[in-house]
């Protein structure tokens, strides 16, 4: 005899044929008849008219008539509605903030764009934060409902995604900037995570880092850091501090980065595109900054026998000119010279890494709940 099924049996099924449902919906490049979802999900065609009422009522998925292939009645297809939240990810310091935003698939609806200004104290940068993500929010074609926000900053966040240290802005701990910004936006997923570890993200998602690979990826803006990816994925350690070997005071980064600005003479960017006028200069400039750096890029390298290291600059041309440089002094460091890449991402890096981050957020939301 067979024991009828409990009602928990019953809603755990439920739950399994929505998210089979709604991950098709999610993965699918355009609508699909119930019949479509049927078949990609092995669902029966009545299962499948059973479940999407709620998700249209929801708002998550969106109907419409398609065109017939064939006289007769039209179908009607089903897809995700993207655009029923907007995802942002924001990169922030002392010396300005950057912002884009995406959909709850994470596609970009207000691109990249980025505000110099002082923001060293807390309270400036939480309203800086604030402004920017109602500036995006405004930019959203559909929806201006914001369901989840990752900030990168430059300091240690630790696995549940709170700052916990930073030397860079310490005032922003003191003003406790995650609680502010938590009742800034109280239904949206906030998280926080460190800005070169976003960048990292940001570069196995576009594809440079491949998904097995392990790298080190050197950040060059207005300070020098570093993040590693061990087997394709991002490396944290206990605290949330791997890959910060700037903070040995033996590898002097700080005093590289401000031998590089003295000898720039505020033309940073016009030094790194060289050109006739400046290409002796340049050069000596370049390969000056890689020796300084190169020690500290070298006992990463050494820790973790990465097959690449990534150059990511937010200065326009140095990505390129420095991987050259850091190429040849990586030589003599090195037990297996690894592959040295230019980012081609750019300023945009850890931004599109936190938005990487806020669609990842927003799947697992979603995916959690009933309809």
């Amino acid at each position: 005899m067979t024991s009828q099924p409990l009602g928990t049996d019953l809603a755990a099924m439920r739950r399994l044929n929505d998210h089979a449902v709604l991950t098709t919906l999610w993965e699918a490049d355009g609508p699909l008849t119930a019949t479509q979802l049927a078949s990609v999900t092995g669902l029966s065609r009545t299962t499948v008219e059973a479940v999407l009422p709620a998700m249209l009522e929801s708002g998550l998925a969106l109907a419409e008539q398609l065109r017939p292939n064939r006289a007769g009645r039209p179908a009607r297809g089903y897809s995700f509605a993207a655009a029923h939240g907007v995802s942002v990810g924001i990169d922030i310091g002392p010396h300005g903030i950057a912002g884009i935003a995406g959909d709850l698939r994470g596609t970009v609806i207000a691109p990249h764009r980025r505000i110099e200004r002082d923001l060293s104290d807390g309270e400036d940068a939480v309203a800086a934060v604030v402004d920017l993500v109602g500036a995006l929010l405004e930019e959203a074609p559909a929806t201006r409902e914001l369901a989840a926000l990752t900030v990168g900053i430059p300091g240690i966040v630790d696995a549940s995604g709170h700052p916990v240290k930073t030397t860079v802005v310490p005032d922003w701990l003191a003003a406790d900037i995650d609680a502010h910004l938590r009742r800034a936006f109280p239904e949206a997923k906030i998280a926080f995570d460190n800005d070169t570890k976003l960048a990292a993200i940001a570069e196995i998602e576009s594809g440079a880092v491949g998904p097995d690979e392990t790298a080190v990826v050197l950040r060059i803006g207005n300070r020098i850091s570093a993040a590693s990816i061990v087997d394709g994925r991002v490396a944290r350690g206990a605290h949330g501090a791997a890959g910060e070997i700037g903070a040995l005071g033996r590898v002097a980064w700080p005093q590289a980065q401000q031998r590089l600005t003295t000898r720039a003479a505020g033309q940073i960017e016009r030094l790194f595109r060289g050109g006739d006028d400046l290409s002796d200069q340049a050069d000596a400039a370049v390969s000056e900054f890689a020796a300084d750096i190169a020690d500290g890029l070298g006992a990463l390298v050494l820790a973790i026998d990465p097959h690449a290291v990534m150059i990511s600059s937010s200065i326009p041309a140095a990505s390129v000119r420095l991987a050259e440089a850091l190429r040849r002094e990586l030589s003599g460091r090195a037990l297996f010279l690894p592959e040295v890449r230019a980012s081609v991402l750019g300023a945009a890096a850890p931004c599109l890494g936190a938005l990487a981050v806020s669609t990842a957020a927003v799947h697992e939301r979603l995916f959690a709940r009933e309809y």
